[in-house]
């Protein structure tokens, strides 16, 4: 019983993945960076255009979680990535003067696509900081 109610969904988030789940991280990353994925109620979305649809509806989750590469376009050209997701968080913020701002994981198997998309909003987050 008290296992049961340390492990309740308390957040609701976005899970930005063209092709995993949450589940799927239990092969790849570790224990601790595990907890978050267990107690969050995830949205699963495919693509860039579905993530911007979402956020636009229902304004920004507790937090997102990214994946950089989203696959190719019916078009057979490259999709839009994480770090384009993750560049529209920072806009609609500035733009909506959100004071929302989610809590961003990045799970990406791209070291490089992971360390822009960290990045990218910690910068944000220090040039917030500053005022």
């Amino acid at each position: 019983m008290e296992l049961e109610k340390s492990m309740e969904h308390h957040t609701k988030g976005i899970f930005l993945d063209d092709i995993r789940f949450p589940s799927d991280l239990t092969h790849y990353i570790s224990k601790e960076e595990l907890v978050p994925y267990l107690l969050t109620n995830w949205t699963v979305i495919r693509n860039y255009q579905d993530f911007v649809a979402y956020i636009s509806k229902n304004g920004i989750p507790s937090i997102i979680s990214f994946d950089h590469d989203l696959g190719v376009n019916l078009d057979n050209t490259e999709a839009e990535s994480g770090y384009d997701a993750v560049k529209y968080i920072v806009d609609f913020i500035i733009e909506q003067q959100s004071q929302v701002f989610p809590q961003v994981l990045c799970h990406s198997q791209n070291p490089v696509g992971k360390a822009n998309i960290l990045a990218y909003w910690n910068n944000f987050i220090k040039a917030i900081d500053k005022g």
